[in-house]
């Protein structure tokens, strides 16, 4: 009862884990969203002040310009030399940067947009600061900031400090400045509506997430609080069904112990029956005692460096009898048993049975050790690539020709992968054979990891490989050739980086001969050699 009560505690304070988990992203996201809105408004804000500075800039670079006025227009009285006489007819007045800026603003004329220059103590009172830009004025003096900005109402405030340069002294060192003070600003003013209507749909948005995911989060509570249940029903029934178990495990075993291999049953991935003959052959009287020796019946298993024997507990981290289950028709598993130090080889085979209604997994393994040693005697004849560990074009052809034959039989597909290393030759001048044999050795573990257990792979001599594909046709090969070039050049060996190769590729013809089709796929390499390297040709 208390662990159920643990297990219910357990669950639902999963459930405000992953609730407030997966809300601190959403919240995150919103407030970014948010921040870039605003982000996106003062970079407009900024935009138009610095476009006035500029033009400021213009102005004060030619010491304000002269102008002819326009009808009624008097001189402006804070200027110095504020007029120009051109002759008895023109008569051209100044314009210093703050009276240019002044009177583009005024005659600003876009929408939701507007901006003024102003100081605390302006020579023009036209230039009188409001309660938003004597605010900013102050924080410049209080601060090392050279902007300032609010967002409230609709609207976002903005000013951009102005600082005293040399040209600026003549109208306003009777003030107090000196070159470097902030002698004012200009302030740049935006409607903000679309904004406050961008960042209320985000925030509606990211609360219309939170509640998918409290609904989502709180269904597989739910249903999980079920299955609780469940399970609870569930060991009632498995409590009254234990005696009827035990009697046909009893059945069972008489059965297993009558079979002369090896045999074991597997309840998942533990092992919960041996028969006799395997508990004799360890000197064993019982699982127990087989257990309390070994922890898993894979631990008697001996390390082979051979893809094709089983060595260990897990396979590529999947249990061996789940990996031998898929692969034992295909691949033909086998293991190594040592016994009074003599090796003893066994083909294993796994059939999975479904008893009182669970599924279980019977193990036989069958002793082959004589077939076995015959089979090495044999393959001690085919000869290999010393380097690369692969089969040499002796045995290719050998192959090959049982290809084609059965192609021709059953009118299956076959098809060849010529390949050869870009610019080899390179490598080796420039870095050694050692690290060229390198590079033929990585192409290798690229090919063998990368095609199917069923095509066959040489070295045809040199930086040529070629590959046999059975029921494949060209277009097949020609997806697996790119992908072999792809992993190839991804490839990064420690002293000569990457490395590129080129690939011919090309199907048998029903009928042809062997020197035909490999002319054709001959033909394809050079013309993938040719066209550039690094690519597959199809022909």
């Amino acid at each position: 009862m208390t662990n159920n009560l643990y297990k219910y505690a357990a669950l639902y304070l999963l459930f405000f884990i992953s609730l407030f988990g997966l809300y601190y992203p959403i919240d995150i996201f919103s407030q970014e969203g948010v921040k870039l809105q605003k982000e996106i408004l003062l970079k407009q804000a900024q935009t138009h002040f610095n476009d006035q500075v500029n033009t400021r800039k213009w102005n004060a670079m030619y010491g304000g310009i002269y102008v002819k006025p326009r009808v009624g227009e008097l001189p402006n009285q804070y200027l110095k030399n504020n007029i120009l006489k051109v002759d008895e007819n023109l008569t051209l007045l100044k314009i210093n940067p703050a009276w240019m800026t002044r009177q583009l603003s005024e005659i600003s004329d876009i929408k939701d947009f507007k901006f003024h220059i102003t100081s605390l103590t302006p020579i023009n009172p036209k230039n009188k600061a409001t309660a938003f830009e004597k605010k900013a004025l102050k924080y410049f003096e209080s601060t090392k900031n050279r902007e300032y900005y609010e967002l409230n109402d609709g609207k976002f405030n903005y000013m951009g400090a102005l600082i005293t340069i040399k040209s600026c002294l003549p109208c306003h060192q009777h003030q107090g400045y000196k070159v470097g003070d902030i002698r004012g600003g200009i302030s740049v003013y935006l409607d903000s509506s679309k904004y406050e209507i961008i960042t209320k749909s985000i925030q509606e948005n990211a609360l219309i997430v939170k509640v998918f995911v409290l609904l989502f989060l709180l269904s597989i509570t739910v249903l999980i609080h079920r299955q609780f249940k469940n399970n609870e029903r569930l060991q009632v029934e498995v409590v009254n069904r234990t005696k009827e178990i035990e009697s046909t495990r009893e059945l069972l075993q008489k059965i297993l112990d009558s079979d002369k291999s090896f045999l074991a049953l597997y309840d998942d991935v533990d092992i919960v029956y041996v028969n006799k003959t395997l508990l004799d052959f360890f000197g064993f009287e019982t699982l127990d005692e087989f257990k309390n020796r070994y922890e898993y019946i894979a631990d008697v298993f001996e390390d082979v460096d051979d893809d094709l024997f089983l060595t260990h507990y897990e396979v590529d981290g999947e249990h061996w009898v789940n990996y031998l289950k898929r692969n034992q028709i295909k691949m033909g598993l086998k293991v190594l048993i040592k016994k009074d130090g003599v090796d003893r080889y066994f083909k294993p085979y796994v059939k999975e049975i479904d008893l009182d209604g669970k599924k279980q997994h019977l193990v036989t393994f069958d002793e082959i050790t004589d077939e076995y040693i015959k089979m090495q005697q044999l393959e001690q004849k085919a000869s290999r690539d010393t380097l690369t560990k692969l089969f040499n074009r002796d045995k290719f052809n050998e192959v090959l020709l049982k290809g084609l034959a059965l192609s021709d039989e059953s009118d299956t597909a076959v098809s060849l992968i010529f390949i050869d290393i870009d610019y080899f030759k390179t490598v080796n001048d420039t870095y050694g054979h050692d690290e060229g044999d390198k590079v033929l050795i990585g192409l290798a573990e690229v090919l063998l990891s990368t095609v199917r257990q069923a095509d066959f792979v040489a070295r045809w001599g040199g930086e040529e490989f070629i590959v046999i594909m059975h029921s494949a046709n060209s277009e097949q090969a020609a997806k697996v050739a790119e992908k072999l070039r792809v992993k190839f050049e991804s490839y990064t060996f420690e002293n000569v980086g990457n490395q590129t190769m080129s690939s011919g590729v090309t199907e048998y013809i029903n009928g042809e001969d062997k020197e035909k089709l490999l002319k054709r796929v001959d033909e394809a390499l050079y013309e993938a050699k040719n066209s550039g390297r690094n690519r597959v040709v199809v022909k």
